[in-house]
């Protein structure tokens, strides 16, 4: 009986969940978005553009599955920046004061990624505190361990074939970090929707009480989850520096609100139990254009927040809508 009901908890949350409408809608919002930007700007078709926006939104994509994964079971993690910063400084350091080859120095960093997750993921449980509050704190934490670590000066030292990583292109159109953006979706796709423990992090996301009853057990799916998005942010900080050329201190802080925007703007629910890899890859691509748009449009730079925060409480007030009218449709 438990088995059987286990079985049916994990299907109600596994695929139907996971292309949800929403993605439709934010398919044809890019499309609309980009016939827009080229009818109207000189420079969005060129490749110096294609190249500079497809290697931005691959990059904001991957901070957005960070955010996602905690989502899908109602968290919050106001930590992904601080954690991808403190993965970012971590490869400068061993690439400056130790000349570490790049694997181990990226598989390191990968690990410092995973293990601040771990950390949050272990304080939820054991406390019973909100992910908020608790991730607000651990924010705070990795951040000073970013400062404490580079003394707010930047690592500069980054060898030729790592920087590749970030600024190499195919075709001198599609960037190296493109590919590494598909592999993750499809890695995160193919756990949702063919794995056990894809369907029973969307179970405990959908309804906590139901799943410990089938025989779930909440608690290892929980540390699970945010290891796996402490995991994905530092490899987002690992990309980043392949990207800038160096590791600055700096990097994450300004990733709290965009990892939010991405994931609900593609279909993720904030009450967790509902997802759509291919709505948060289109989302990371409409934020993108977005920004890429205002730049083209010669908007005043200094709006660019403004209009971040609309596009996030247009996409909070549809999920709203969303969750309100899928009550209706199934009481």
């Amino acid at each position: 009986m438990v088995e059987q009901r286990k079985s049916s908890l994990e299907k109600k949350f596994s695929f139907g969940n996971i292309m949800v409408e929403g993605s439709i809608g934010v398919f044809l919002a890019v499309f609309i978005f980009s016939m827009i930007l080229a009818f109207t700007t000189d420079g969005f078709l060129t490749s110096r553009n294609m190249f500079s926006t497809s290697r931005a939104f691959s990059m904001w994509i991957i901070v957005g599955f960070a955010q996602m994964m905690a989502l899908t079971i109602g968290h919050l993690n106001l930590s992904v920046g601080a954690i991808g910063g403190l993965a970012a400084v971590t490869v400068g350091w061993l690439f400056q004061d130790f000349n570490a080859p790049i694997w181990i120095t990226v598989l390191t960093a990968l690990g410092v990624g995973a293990a601040c997750g771990a950390f949050n993921g272990i304080l939820i449980t054991l406390t019973g505190i909100h992910a908020f509050i608790i991730t607000l704190g651990t924010s705070s934490v990795f951040l000073g361990l970013n400062y404490g670590l580079t003394k707010a000066e930047p690592f500069s030292t980054v060898p030729d074939a790592f920087d590749l990583i970030g600024r190499g292109r195919i075709f001198d159109v599609i960037p190296f970090l493109f590919p590494v953006m598909i592999i993750v979706a499809v890695a995160l796709w193919f756990m949702y929707r063919h794995t056990v423990i894809g369907r029973r992090i969307l179970a405990v996301g959908g309804n906590e009480d139901a799943a410990v009853l089938s025989g779930i057990d909440s608690k290892k799916i929980k540390i699970l989850v945010h290891t796996l998005s402490g995991l994905i942010a530092g490899l987002a900080g690992v990309l980043f520096v392949g990207r800038l050329g160096a590791a600055h201190p700096t990097i994450g802080q300004n990733w709290l609100l965009i990892s939010f925007a991405i994931p609900v703007i593609g279909g993720t629910t904030l009450e967790g139990g509902t997802t759509s890899i291919p709505g948060v890859v289109f989302g990371g691509i409409l934020m993108t254009l977005l920004q890429t748009g205002l730049v083209l449009l010669e908007v005043n730079i200094f709006l660019e927040q403004f209009f971040m925060g609309i596009l996030l409480l247009i996409a909070v007030s549809v999920d709203r809508i969303r969750a309100v009218y899928s009550a209706k449709r199934y009481t």
